[in-house]
């Protein structure tokens, strides 16, 4: 039967309390983009190769890209339109180059978007029955096996690790990131798919435990879990608590197995690899549904967002579309990802890639008092120990007030840091040059959660100073 673990946690981490424009309610469709641009580096891997060219149509769930000798997963159009333009542009995520594909929707006589689907080759018959070669198949080409941080294993190049490395398969459904709940309403919306799918990842990988990480405050998820597995031996339950940063890779195998990923290094090294709920129902959707994966739920949030959701949207879609959808109100900051990991984006032309899973927007202050708030951000936080008055939220705003400060070694950023690191001695070092000492003290340790950055009372972006010392000893690496 299902076996149950204790509560369990780690160190550092932290707390949010409820904010204003939190997503709620059941997840909406949004609009299908007039035309979505597509980056061919999405995920985890090498950029595949281009297969369409200017002026050729695709259907929704065509390959446009795909290179089985390279650790990649095919790229598929996420729309029934035409190839307008095939262009050199940078990843809306890291800002490194790649091609960018422009696809225009098709529109029928009545001006409806059109949506001619391509679907996915899927053999006749109960899954379980099809083997992991054929199931690692069907995630490849349905474009699954990129969504999590190191590629899911199979017969393909789209991991690191071969398959027969793996041991244990974590399901990763805690989110406690700020505004973050789109996994949440796929476990409430779409939970027998979730149940389907792990047990398609489980077949895929073979003889491996099964370990899924769920928040604690979700009993009725919990118990339904332990109800509906009860002759399942392989699969281990285990309620966390709902701290940030407990969905990383890192953090999570840390808290459930108790192993340390080596620094900067793949958790296939171990034999774990890790999924996150959307991944587990993309696998459901592409083994019994034959639906390639051309759209994800994503939650659209903040203070500056009129209509908080969790909507489905599909790949490429830009960002303008998404705030116009769903009612932006400016002025404000757009981050695309959550407020603590992702980027600030301001060309209302970049896409949602596969790797997003939030657009928040925060309210910019207006009057000097706001450098009191509470916000996000590196560089404008105003960092204050206060949650809200009960039954209240709180809003978020990004308190661009006040400058940086000088680092005053509170230590702030060593209590809350996760992997046990001195986020202040990593970015002096990054910022002084002294690249071989940020290696001595574990540089690629770092999992950029961003909380270092986040706490400063002084303002100091550290996690953007750590990614720059990262960034510069990958150079002098390459140049060796």
């Amino acid at each position: 039967m299902a076996i149950v673990g204790t509560l369990k946690t780690f160190k550092g981490g932290r707390y949010f309390p409820r904010l204003e424009g939190l997503p709620r309610g059941p997840i909406v469709e949004a609009p299908l983009p007039a035309r979505v641009r597509i980056p061919l580096r999405q995920g985890f891997g090498e950029e595949p190769d281009l297969q369409v060219r200017v002026g050729q149509r695709v259907r929704t769930g065509e390959v446009i890209a795909r290179s089985d000798e390279k650790i990649s997963t095919p790229v598929l159009s996420p729309l029934t339109g035409t190839v307008v333009s095939i262009e050199e542009g940078v990843h809306p995520l890291d800002g490194e180059p790649t091609t960018i594909v422009l696809v225009e929707a098709e529109t029928s006589p009545s001006g409806a978007y059109e949506d001619d689907w391509a679907p996915l080759e899927v053999p006749q018959g109960n899954f379980e029955r099809w083997g992991p070669e054929e199931l690692g198949r069907i995630l490849y080409e349905a474009g699954v096996t990129a969504l999590g941080k190191w590629g899911f294993p199979t017969v393909y190049r789209t991991a690191p690790t071969e398959p027969s490395a793996i041991k244990a398969l974590l399901i990763n459904a805690v989110e406690a990131e700020p505004y973050l709940r789109g996994d949440r309403a796929l476990l409430y919306e779409e939970f027998e798919k979730f149940v389907t799918g792990i047990k398609i990842l489980k077949s895929a990988l073979g003889n491996v435990e099964v370990h899924v990480g769920i928040g604690y405050d979700r009993p009725h998820i919990l118990a339904e879990l332990e109800a509906r597995m009860e002759y399942h031996d392989w699969l281990y339950l285990h309620p966390l608590l709902p701290k940030y940063p407990q969905g990383e890779d890192e953090v999570l195998i840390k808290t459930i197995l108790n192993r340390e990923v080596p620094a900067g290094r793949p958790a296939g090294e171990l034999g774990v690899v890790v999924c996150d709920v959307q991944q587990v129902i993309a696998a459901y959707e592409a083994v019994v549904e034959a639906r390639p994966l051309v759209d994800r739920v994503i939650s659209l949030g903040g203070s500056a967002m009129a209509r908080p959701a969790n909507a489905r949207v599909r790949l490429g879609t830009p960002v303008g579309d998404l705030l116009e959808a769903f009612g932006h109100r400016g002025p404000s900051r757009v981050v695309l990802g959550g407020p603590l990991r992702g980027n600030s984006v301001t060309d209302v032309e970049t896409p949602v890639t596969r790797e997003v899973r939030a657009l928040v927007a925060l309210e910019e202050p207006r009057s000097p008092s706001a450098a009191l708030r509470w916000g996000f951000l590196p560089r404008t936080d105003a960092h204050v120990r206060l949650l809200p008055p009960l039954g209240r939220t709180k809003r978020a705003t990004t308190a661009l007030v006040g400058g940086t400060k000088p680092c005053i070694r509170c230590g702030d950023c060593v209590d809350v840091c996760p992997q046990n690191l001195f986020p202040f001695e990593l970015a002096e070092a990054s910022k002084q040059g002294d690249l071989d000492r940020a290696e001595r003290m574990a540089i690629f340790a770092c999992i950029e959660c961003g909380l270092c950055s986040y706490v400063c009372p002084s303002k100091i972006d550290l996690l953007e100073d750590i990614r720059r010392g990262k960034r510069w000893i990958r150079e002098e690496r390459l140049e060796a």
